[in-house]
């Protein structure tokens, strides 16, 4: 099979269509004809993952961030793009329109934290629910740090009944948690702005950090390119670790 069989899938799954215009998404590095045997699945595609793909003879990696964002003015024989160009490997980056997809990052976060009757508004970049259990604050909290192997989770006070959640940088989502009524929103980056409006409003806010909340799509989106092509190896990256520990 070639790369392009995987591009048009993806397209499907999360058409590059739907991403917002600022994002960048796509094949942003390599030969969409090329033959493909072995998949790379990560977050971010960094220097590590980059070499961790070449170690495993993978001539794609599928990442969330894409490698490519903001216009290159240099391209140095250390960057993740050079790195990948220079070993022949492609990058496939689904970014934002893989946030709004059906099978996409706000949907496995829902999932992950066990919500349940889930409705996805993909224009407002969120997903929301039923908690399995009302709770108070700090339970959820404690629920979200274990689902997502979070390092930790900031929070403000309330119960937890109905849940939207926006992942990674989806701060301003907590704007739509409130007009549509939602006593809870989980996300991957609060500003402090957010956390007053959160109290202002009666909404039990939750930090979980970029990372866990995003890198929660990799396993689910692995095994849907897995079982959609039988004749390549998925893999999911083991050097795409969260850049931060917390005490």
């Amino acid at each position: 099979m070639n790369i392009n069989e995987i591009i048009n899938f993806t397209n499907t799954l999360a058409p590059y269509e739907t991403a917002a215009e600022w994002d960048n998404v796509g094949l942003l590095v390599g030969d969409k004809n090329a033959d493909v045997r072995r998949v790379l699945l990560a977050l971010d595609i960094t220097k590590a993952v980059v070499e961790e793909a070449r170690e495993k003879g993978a001539e794609l990696i599928i990442s969330h961030h894409p490698v490519i964002f903001a216009p290159l003015s240099a391209l140095t024989p250390d960057s993740p793009v050079y790195l990948a160009a220079k070993y022949g490997i492609a990058a496939l980056c689904l970014h934002t329109n893989l946030d709004r997809a059906e099978q996409g990052v706000n949907t496995a976060l829902a999932d992950a934290l066990g919500l349940k009757n889930t409705i996805l508004y993909p224009d407002d970049f969120i997903c929301v629910g039923e908690a399995e259990n009302e709770c108070p604050a700090d339970e959820f909290a404690a629920l979200i740090k274990e689902r997502l192997n979070a390092p930790s989770v900031r929070f403000t006070g309330g119960r937890v009944s109905r849940v939207a959640v926006s992942s990674g940088g989806g701060g301003d989502g907590i704007m739509s948690a409130e007009k549509y009524g939602f006593d809870a929103f989980v996300t991957g980056e609060l500003k402090h702005h957010q956390y007053i409006f959160a109290n202002e409003n009666g909404i039990a806010a939750f930090d979980a950090g970029h990372f866990p909340t995003e890198d929660i799509v990799i396993e689910p989106l692995r095994k849907l390119l897995a079982a959609e092509f039988k004749t390549a190896e998925f893999l999911r990256s083991q050097k795409c670790l969260c850049p931060y520990k917390a005490i």
